[in-house]
């Protein structure tokens, strides 16, 4: 695991702009997307329609699940920056 932190730090380091940015869109656009589609959803549960009120109930939507889901997804994101913006501060 290591081997590949230090592979990815050195393509930081040596990527041209344009191939950096699109390995930043990568790492971020993913996370956030689904980011997104939790908060959608968790909007959508605050005047359910009938079926996702039945989701609702029988557990298969849980609002604090969704919620800690997306936190985590919001912290990949900062923690994907903290490490480019580290990688590239050592330079």
């Amino acid at each position: 695991m290591a081997d590949q932190y230090e592979d990815f730090k050195q393509f930081i380091l040596s990527a041209d702009p344009r191939s950096l940015l699109r390995q930043l869109n990568r790492d971020i656009k993913t996370p956030l997307t689904s980011a997104q589609n939790l908060a959608n959803t968790l909007v959508m549960m605050q005047s359910p329609s009938p079926v996702i009120q039945q989701k609702i109930d029988s557990g298969e939507l849980n609002p604090a699940e969704m919620l800690d889901q997306l936190t985590g997804l919001i912290n990949q994101v900062f923690d994907v920056l903290d490490y480019y913006r580290a990688t590239l501060d050592e330079e």
